[in-house]
Order: structure tokens, then sequence, then C-alpha cells
């Protein structure tokens, strides 16, 4: 593999000598980089962010960056991550007193991480998907992004998302020997689709044999699907409406382009008039599998298992391609008994280089979250 770093412009992209991975994500990196913030949400609702694209090798990474923005998406804001979302997702903790001293804490943290710039940073590898996954890059060319990202935007941070130590183990270190700091930011659930005895769990028996015996709803391919208004309505029931509307808000226009580009590859739950009640995509990157997009009818009778047809879909997906799958967080015990493995996600990083106050209040929240938010995350699967 190469080790040159550099950015490139959206206008060269379709001249790239680019991996597989890379080409099927060009139509969306061209659409990120689109160079203004009214084109980026037409495709997210609530992100506002510039978008830089950085060839490593053969690889193309779409890079964000912010300066407050703290209205956005919890995927470009780690303020958002940090506080404004931890403090709604605290109704899900039994404990009312750990509530309440958590709560608190946030609510004195927020005040010192807006006054430190917490939202300005470039984030590495963003796609504005829940969970991002990585290519393969090398020491070498993470010292080489960090020397060249460092020199473009001597105020920011930089940050990496989405890590986890059973499928970014070597990159971690990469970043850990660069100089980053990791703090921890959620749980989430793993299987290896290479050797797939989750399978043989008695749930996973029991959804695969009623998505292959329901009469209730039709299997739709990736070919069938053509009603994207019908899927971000699907989509906003299940993660804005009945989740957060901290999370990424995806247009009908950013679904067709990953379904016609084949980026994801969606599949879908037709009912007997043929209107779709459930759709999920999946992003495959390096060997991983996630599932970004879900949604259903979340009026439909919980008997009729929508989520455990889409899922069931999914985990069967992970063990024909043989890959490893990051179901992501939620649903902890839904995924636990379909054989999951938690594992802590992380986010990476790199200050070295900002003012006193800003540097100071990143290793502050690092420490926090390793001290606190760590055990919280484990104790209590979020």
């Amino acid at each position: 593999m190469t080790s040159d770093v550099a950015l490139v412009g959206r206008d060269e992209l379709r001249s790239l000598s680019l991996c597989e991975d890379t080409v099927r994500s060009v139509p969306f990196l061209e659409a990120m980089a689109s160079g203004n913030n009214d084109s980026l949400s037409s495709l997210v609702c609530n992100v506002r962010t510039t978008t830089k694209l950085v060839r490593i090798g053969s690889h193309v990474l779409p890079v964000t960056v912010n300066e407050t923005e703290y209205e956005n998406a919890w995927v470009c804001s780690p303020y958002n991550a940090a506080v404004t979302y931890p403090l709604e997702e605290l109704r899900h903790l039994p404990s009312l007193a750990l509530r309440r001293a958590l709560a608190g804490m946030l609510h004195t943290v927020a005040p010192i991480l807006r006054a430190a710039c917490i939202n300005r940073v470039v984030c590495v590898n963003n796609w504005l998907l829940s969970t991002n996954l990585y290519l393969e890059i090398d020491r070498s060319q993470i010292e080489q992004l960090t020397m060249m990202l460092k020199d473009l935007f001597p105020r920011h941070a930089i940050l990496f998302r989405s890590l986890n130590e059973a499928t970014n183990n070597q990159l971690m270190a990469s970043l850990q020997q660069t100089g980053y700091q990791f703090a921890p930011s959620r749980q989430v659930y793993l299987y290896d689709g290479r050797q797939p005895g989750y399978l043989e769990r008695p749930n996973c028996k029991r959804d695969l044999r009623l998505l292959a015996e329901t009469t209730h709803f039709t299997p739709v391919s990736h070919g069938g699907i053509d009603d994207f208004e019908r899927v971000q309505e699907l989509y906003d029931l299940l993660y804005l409406h009945k989740y957060s509307f901290h999370n990424p808000q995806f247009t009908s226009r950013l679904m067709r382009i990953w379904h016609d580009s084949k980026m994801m590859s969606l599949f879908g739950l037709a009912n007997c008039g043929g209107r779709l009640d459930g759709v999920v995509g999946t992003f495959v990157m390096n060997g991983v599998l996630t599932a970004p997009l879900v949604g259903y009818d979340t009026l439909q009778p919980q008997n009729l298992g929508l989520y455990r047809l889409l899922m069931a879909h999914v985990l069967r997906q992970a063990a024909e391609e043989r890959l490893m799958l990051n179901l992501s967080a939620g649903a902890a015990s839904f995924k636990r008994l379909r054989g999951g493995q938690g594992e802590l996600e992380y986010s990476a990083v790199y200050c070295r280089h900002l003012p006193t106050r800003q540097r100071v209040a990143w290793t502050a929240l690092a420490k926090l979250l390793k001290g606190i938010g760590g055990p919280v995350l484990r104790r209590y699967e979020l």
C-alpha cells in the first residue's frame, strides 16, 4: 500500500485509482463535498459542516470540519455526543440517584466544554453514520495525515469516531503511538460471521424461521426498493420519533444515493398491499458489516416482529458473506440473546497542538469518560 496522503477535490474522484469499497462510495463522497451547507442539509437535515476529502493510497475518506454548530446531530458534534444526547439517555438508567448525579455533572461541564470550543474539530473518516467503518491505514499514514491536518487546521482538535479493539486494534495502536487520547463513547455489539455460531442460538433460529415462513410480509430485495420517501418515513419513525432527534436525520435523497450506488444494500418487508413496512440498509467496508439504516412502522403490532425479521436478515447476511458484524448500540438485551458480544466503542482525539484551554478540556473530558463513563456504559450496557 502506498503511503501518500493528500487532499483531493470532488471533481478528481472518478479519475483516481481507488479500491472497490471506495468506488461504491464515490457518489456519496461527491454529494458530501458539494461545497455548501445547503447541499449537505439536503442529505442530512440536522448536520451543518464543511467536508474535505482525503486520499490515502487507494482510499478516499470524508473529513468534516466544524467550529460551533451545537445543534448538529451527535455524529458531527462532540458537544452533542458528550452532553446533549447523554442527558436525554439518562432516562434509561434505573437508579434515580445516579441519574441526578450524572445530570448534575453534565450540566456542570457543559459550559466549560463550550468555553473550550469543544466543537472546533476535524473528524476523520466521518461518513455521518452512527458507526463509521475503517479501511486499512498504517501508522505512517496516520502520522502524515495528522501532520497535514494540524497544518491546515491549527485551532482544531483531530477526531476519529467508532473505534473498538475487536475490529480496529491495529488502527487504535497506531493512533495511540501518534499521540491520540481515547475516550469511551458507547457499548456496541459484535458478531463474528466468519464463525457464525450465533445462528444456533434459540432466538436466532426462531427469528430466521419466522422470516422464512412469514405470511404477513413479503421480502423485497435491493432492486425492488424504489419508494425512498417511504424508506425515510420508516427510518424517522424508529430513529427519530422512538429514539432521539439527535440522531442523524437522513433524507430520501441520501437514501436514493446509497441505494443507486450500492454503497448500501437495502432489504425490505412489504405488507399485503405492497407497501414497505420495514427496511434495513447494510454497509460493508474492509470485512466489517454494519446496519446504519433501519426503520419500520412502529404502529404495527409488536407480535408481527418487524425488527426481529430485519435483524434476522442482517445476522444471516453477515454469516453468508463471512463478515464481522457491528450491530451498533441500543437494544442490548435483544442483541445479547442473539449472541452479540459487547465491546466498548471509543473516540480518539489529537490535541497536542492546541492552546492550553482546549487541550486541558479535551484531556479532562477523556479522563472523565474513562473514569465514569466507561464503567456506566459497561454496567448499564448503553
